[in-house]
């Protein structure tokens, strides 16, 4: 039925190919969810096939495949060489499970960001963001970071040394410690009116061009996003995702929920007429067709209906055939060590093995069934969601439908309604998420569910927030003690460091590291939790939640704790003397944690002691698949972890102005380590949006009047008096992070992607990372298996028109 890949299918096997796309190499990415593979595909059997499991794990290598016709020559010689290395044997081949092919093109660690276009524009803008953030940190540091420091250090004189004040009382918590730590800090300058008034109009240039940045930033940011769509083309360019269909089966054609909607929407497009270009497309494919003495069909300009479904009773079904399997390796541990063979018949005809393989194919048989149910569309009133993806032929008519009838939720909140009405019911009509960016399990998730859970999740976080609270306090408690006693120490004449000053910062600096670690967990599981409808929207959430609690935990608590309970601001063990090494332990420690890759080693070393089990591995295939794969890159994490830097720095940049070196010396680092690994040690499950950057780019702005009200603090703090540019620059950085700024700037700098709008989706789709029936849980099984049947057919019309237009 329509809810397969049959019109791909259609046609691929006629496919028509013009001069530029029969120079086009082939090019074919694979989706995220594995649910079972192709029907065939022995993905719980045990033992598993180690073969396999190897071709899986190139697979998911982050590269593309353009196999040239030098590159398929060598490889066709080489076929039966046996100096061929494996990888070269497995290149262009197709995974079974995931239906994706083995790349030949691994992405390079020094490449242009722009060739992570194929993974979406979204990670290509990551790396791009990264470069922003140190841009920033630069501009920053040369507008008044560099006369902060210097003025600090060369004109700086409130702050002692030690010496000068032997077997006098001091007070440890406003006693200012000449040390290197101190002297570069705002503490050492603090009654030097004149250098501060100065300084705090050196923020505000800051303050104003950082301003004008952002908006170069946003420009620069949307005019990548253009010319990487214009370059790169996505299922979802020939697609709109459709809401509010109606769940009654009454009146429908046959019963038949797609393909009625897609007999409707093939009616309604013809409204709009086809322009010029596709109609020579079309002719010289209706040539092509008589010339080869094939069947003369039109093309159908609605390709496929998927519909989105209520995929509970699917999982469950799954759960419980993976409580059985993990009965039956139970089972084949015990049997393997009483020293039976695993292929023996012994253990084959184990009357427990045969039980519980029994109870398994009973459960496949229900998941098959409800497949099946799923794939033709009938009788699935109870789990039809009122939700489709819709793709079509050409681009053109995507664009073309949604221009008439997209709705923004604000003016359907005004009672607006789309053109498009379908049994009396006006449909929504939306630009659709990528087809790895759907969370299909979180689609039956109402809105007033998601509200309550993210409510839940805020106040988990909120809890966990006074936890970590707690125990810097605690740290902090015990450090003030040590000062205390090192205060008495001068007293009496002994000026020998405190050492136990010193050891508490740095654990207290490096715990602030593992607490946030934690954090990140779990906030991360709180997020899961809200169940977001897209993977976007979850990389949003967990990314925005993450920073900022791991700025409050990083910078806002030890600020709080210092400022109003200790009272300790730049005495020993106070705050400019603890958050100093917290920057320091920040810049490596993290970036070094990354490069050594804890994840990476432990998969090494349980691949290795799997192998040397061979047959007596007791995994399914999908286990063994899951351990060959390399450890899952994910964005949120990594963004997080920026925006954290760029908010604790733009926190303590006037009163630590070192911090801009050393958090620009760890962007740096973090820039390359992440490069290095996304290129070798990484898998690339998501096609990435650019919403993400966009959103990030907004979190981003809080810097602004994080900046600017710090610097007020601080000149309170030390002068007692509130200077006019410090009002005004919060009045800027409030201002520009209230404004819609994103808007604004499109109002400024108007651009629109030039895009091949004239590109049939057979051409287009051997660049697709995925599509939606390989995406969706409840058709991926089939859609994957002729996905395999479609690309291997391809390969042989390439060849055939080769020799057609003499290109052979």
């Amino acid at each position: 039925m329509s809810a397969r890949p049959s019109g791909y299918q259609q046609f691929k096997d006629e496919q028509v190919n013009i001069s530029i796309s029969r120079q086009k190499p082939e090019e074919v990415e694979a989706g995220t969810f594995l649910k079972g593979g192709s029907a065939d595909f022995p993905i719980d059997q045990i033992p598993p096939s180690f073969e396999l499991a190897e071709l899986h794990g190139q697979a998911w290598n982050v590269g593309t495949t353009k196999l040239s016709k030098r590159q398929q020559r060598r490889l066709q010689q080489n076929k039966n060489s046996t100096q061929q290395n494996n990888q070269d044997d497995l290149i262009g081949k197709i995974c079974d499970c995931c239906a994706r092919q083995v790349p030949n093109h691994l992405i390079a660690i020094g490449c242009n960001n722009r060739d992570y276009s194929f993974l979406g524009a979204g990670m290509p803008l990551y790396f791009e963001y990264i470069k922003s953030c140190i841009l920033m940190l630069l501009i920053m540091f040369v507008t008044s970071g560099d006369y902060n420091i210097i003025t600090n250090i060369a004109f700086g004189k409130s702050c002692k040394m030690l010496e000068d004040h032997k077997g006098q009382e001091i007070d440890e918590k406003s006693f200012c410690q000449l040390n290197w730590v101190t002297q570069s800090s705002l503490a050492n300058k603090r009654n030097g009116s004149e250098f501060i008034d100065l300084q705090q109009m050196l923020n505000l240039i800051s303050m104003i061009t950082l301003i004008i940045l952002f908006q170069y930033f946003r420009k620069e940011q949307r005019a990548f996003d253009a010319e990487i769509d214009s370059q790169t083309q996505y299922a979802s360019d020939f697609t709109i995702y459709l809401k509010n269909i109606p769940t009654d089966p009454t009146g429908l054609q046959n019963g038949d929920f797609d393909d009625d909607l897609k007999n409707f929407m093939e009616e309604h497009i013809q409204k709009f007429p086809k322009l010029p270009e596709i109609i020579d497309y079309e002719q010289d494919r209706k040539q092509f067709q008589i010339q080869t003495k094939k069947p003369v069909k039109d093309l159908r300009r609605v390709v496929a209906v998927n519909l989105c479904y209520n995929l509970d009773e699917q999982y469950q079904l799954e759960q419980q055939k993976q409580t059985k399997i993990a009965e039956k390796q139970k089972i084949l541990s015990n049997l393997y060590g009483q020293g039976k063979d695993p292929l023996s018949s012994e253990v084959k005809q184990d009357p427990q093995v045969t039980q519980i393989e029994s109870e398994i194919q009973t459960i496949e048989g229900q998941l098959e069934t409800l497949e099946k149910k799923f794939i033709e569309g009938k009788d699935v009133k109870n789990y039809f969601l009122g939700q489709a993806f819709v793709t079509f032929q050409w681009e053109n008519d995507v664009q073309l439908l949604l221009e008439e009838n997209k709705v923004s939720k604000l003016q359907r909140f005004f009672g607006k309604k789309s053109k498009l009405i379908y049994r009396g019911v006006p449909l929504i009509v939306e630009e659709p998420p990528e087809p790895t960016d759907v969370f299909w399990e979180n689609l039956h998730i109402t809105t007033k569910s998601k509200i309550f859970r993210r409510l839940i999740g805020y106040t988990i976080t909120a809890i966990i927030l006074i936890v970590c609270g707690g125990l810097i306090y605690w740290l902090s408690a015990i450090q003030a003690e040590s000062a205390e006693e090192q205060a008495q120490a001068v007293k009496r004449g002994d000026l020998s460091p405190n050492l136990k000053v010193k050891v508490i910062a740095q654990i207290a600096s490096i715990s602030i590291i593992v607490i946030n670690a934690l954090l990140a967990m779990i906030i991360k599981s709180v997020s899961i939790f809200e169940k977001f409808s897209t993977q976007t929207g979850y990389n949003i959430s967990l990314a925005s939640k993450s920073s900022m609690a791991q700025f409050i935990n990083t910078a806002v608590i030890t600020f709080a704790i210092s400022t109003w309970v200790t009272k300790n601001i730049y005495g020993a063990g106070g705050l400019v003397y603890n958050q100093t090494y917290v920057f320091i332990s920040n810049a490596f420690i993290p970036g070094i944690v990354q490069l050594l890759d804890a994840g990476t080693i432990s998969k090494w070393l349980f691949k290795y002691l799997e192998k040397r089990k061979g047959n007596k591995s007791i995994k399914t295939q999908k286990q063994l698949h899951d351990l060959y794969e390399k450890p899952i890159f994910d964005i949120s994490t990594a963004y997080a972890v920026v925006l954290k830097n760029m908010y604790v720095v733009a926190f303590y940049a006037s009163v630590i102005p070192l911090a801009l070196i050393i958090t620009c010396v760890a962007l740096v680092f973090h820039y390359w380590v992440e490069k290095y690994n996304i290129a070798r040690r990484r898998t690339i499950k998501y096609n990435y949006s650019s919403q993400m950057s966009i959103e990030m780019i907004e979190q981003l702005e809080l810097v602004l009047p994080i900046y600017c009200l710090t610097n007020l603090w601080w000149e309170y703090v030390f002068l007692e008096s509130i200077s006019v540019e410090a009002i005004i620059g919060i009045c800027l950085g409030v201002g520009n992070a209230i404004l819609p700024m994103h808007e604004i700037n499109e109002s400024m700098f108007s651009m629109k992607s030039e895009i091949d709008e004239h590109l049939p989706i057979q051409q287009a789709e051997v660049g697709f990372l995925t599509d939606y029936c390989r995406e969706n849980p409840a058709t991926a099984e089939t859609a994957r298996q002729q996905y395999k049947i479609r690309v291997e057919k391809h390969k042989e019309q390439q060849q055939t028109m080769d020799k057609m237009f003499g290109d052979a």
